[in-house]
């Protein structure tokens, strides 16, 4: 099943690609926590369903310059630069978004894709 619509969101619900605000809570660890921007990674095929979840990855404005951050590009919505952690993927509570700022372009939600599917052994994405 394909994507709709990239980043387009139906009644101001996430959407694949869209960039938000959110509360993460606190972090243990090197997890990434309090209140910053996130992408959301989960397909329309989980989000419409599972209403009260979504799946993200956080952003950070720290480059350390591994392979597996992507920057964030596009209308982000973001200042600074930020790159996008792929390796901390979570699903969260909707209740913990509260701003949509902007969207990444399809090439930089490419990049996310393609390195879930390294992450989690699955085949590259099309």
């Amino acid at each position: 099943m394909t994507s709709p619509s990239f980043g387009a969101a139906d009644n101001n619900r996430p959407a694949p690609g869209q960039v938000w605000w959110a509360y993460l809570g606190e972090g243990v660890g090197r997890e990434q926590g309090g209140r910053r921007p996130v992408v959301i990674v989960a397909d329309h095929a989980f989000l419409k369903p599972v209403e009260t979840l979504a799946i993200v990855m956080p952003l950070t404005t720290r480059n350390r310059e591994w392979p597996n951050h992507i920057q964030a590009v596009g209308a982000t919505g973001v200042d600074p630069d930020s790159w996008i952690m792929t390796e901390q993927v979570r699903s969260i509570s909707r209740l913990r978004l509260y701003k949509h700022v902007g969207s990444v372009s399809s090439d930089c939600f490419n990049a996310v894709k393609w390195w879930s599917s390294v992450f989690f052994g699955l085949p590259e994405p099309q």
